[in-house]
Formats: C-alpha cells, sequence, structure tokens
C-alpha cells in the first residue's frame, strides 16, 4: 500500500497524540499550543497540527496537502522526541543496526541528490539557505537543516569530478534511535531530501 497522504497516518499514532498532555509536549519541544492546535517550526515554515481533526496544515496554506511523510514525521516528533537529549551529530550508518538497515530498500536517499546536484554545489546551497539551513564546512558543500525545533539533519556534497562520482552523504542526532526507530529516521531522511528537491525547483523556477 502506499502511503501518501496525512489521512493514511494509523489510528493509533493519532489517538495517542489526542490523548497527550499539551502542556508536557509544549514544554518537552518548544512547540507553542493555543487553541486546540499546536504551532511547530519545520524548517522553513510552521506547521499547525490539531488533534481534535486529526489534522496537519501549513500555516499560510491550510489547502495544502502535506502529505504522509511529514504528517508522520511530525506527529512521530511531539509525542516521542526530546530535542534535549538528542546528542552529537553521526552518519546514520552509526546508529545502532544503522550499517544493516540502511540497505537495499531502506538505503540513504543519497543517490537522487548525487544525480541532481553532483555538478551543481551553487543550486544545492541555494536550495539549503531556502530551507534556512546553515552553510557548514563540510564536504565541497554541506547544509545542516533544522528540520524541527533542536533536530538536525546535515547534508553534505562532494561534487563530482572527472575522476569521481558525487556523493553525498548525512548526519543526525546519535540519541534520535532512542526515540524513533529506524523506518522512521529513514524517513526522515526521505523527508529531508524531497524537501531540497522542492526548494530548488523553486529556486529555479
Amino acid at each position: 500500500m502506499a502511503y501518501e497522504k496525512c489521512i493514511d497516518v494509523s489510528e493509533e499514532i493519532w489517538k495517542d497524540f489526542e490523548e497527550c498532555d499539551p502542556r508536557e509536549i509544549a514544554g518537552r519541544t518548544g512547540a507553542h499550543y493555543q487553541e486546540g492546535v499546536y504551532h511547530l517550526p519545520f524548517l522553513d515554515r510552521t506547521l499547525l497540527l490539531s488533534p481534535g481533526r486529526r489534522q496537519v496544515q501549513a500555516a499560510g496554506s491550510p489547502e495544502a496537502e502535506p502529505g504522509f511523510r511529514l504528517c508522520l514525521a511530525a506527529l512521530l516528533y511531539l509525542l516521542h522526541v526530546n530535542p534535549a537529549l538528542l546528542g552529537p551529530r553521526i552518519s546514520p550508518l552509526e546508529l545502532p543496526g544503522g550499517a544493516t538497515f540502511f540497505r537495499g530498500p531502506h538505503s540513504l536517499p543519497g543517490g537522487p541528490l548525487e544525480e541532481r546536484f553532483g555538478w551543481d554545489t551553487a543550486g544545492f546551497l541555494a536550495a539549503g539557505k531556502k530551507l534556512r539551513g546553515e552553510i557548514r564546512p563540510a564536504g565541497d558543500a554541506a547544509v545542516a537543516l533544522e528540520v524541527f525545533p533542536g533536530l538536525v539533519v546535515e547534508v553534505i556534497l562532494w561534487q563530482a569530478d572527472d575522476e569521481f562520482p558525487a556523493q553525498v552523504s548525512f548526519t543526525l542526532p546519535a540519541h534520535l534511535d532512542r526515540f524513533w526507530f529506524l523506518d522512521a529516521v529513514w524517513g526522515l531522511l526521505n523527508l529531508v531530501t524531497q524537501e531540497v528537491f522542492h526548494a530548488a525547483a523553486e529556486e529555479s523556477s
């Protein structure tokens, strides 16, 4: 089954979200809660999450469908993540079980980024800046993206040349696996890749 929309998020996750104490979530994550709605920063925008209506919207774009990946990641962040305990950044392959998990169908999503930006570091950095990323001194170009408060994913690009193909790697918080299973981590990296592509398309249009 293909999961594409917010409505495809499981009943169990929505039920857990409805039953949570808003004060606990706001205090732990820094999300703002007002009149039954959480206001959650996400890259260059703010998400509005309503437990009562089981709805996720982007502020200023109420009709836009956020998509399954974003809705699931936002809900799992609010339900489980404590940004204060995420730790330093490491490769996803260094997470417990990561070297085995991130293979085959769960391979890290660097390939599409390598193909798109292997000869275009300027476009890569422009997309990162559009998402309010921080330029980092790694590889030939690197951007640290604060996906949600305190949850930073770094995307590092080594540009292609006449001898070597482009290469993309990621870093993320060392203790993210304390809060999420590895399939959720994989979903997060795919979400970041998707957002970088969208930002690049908007920059070039």
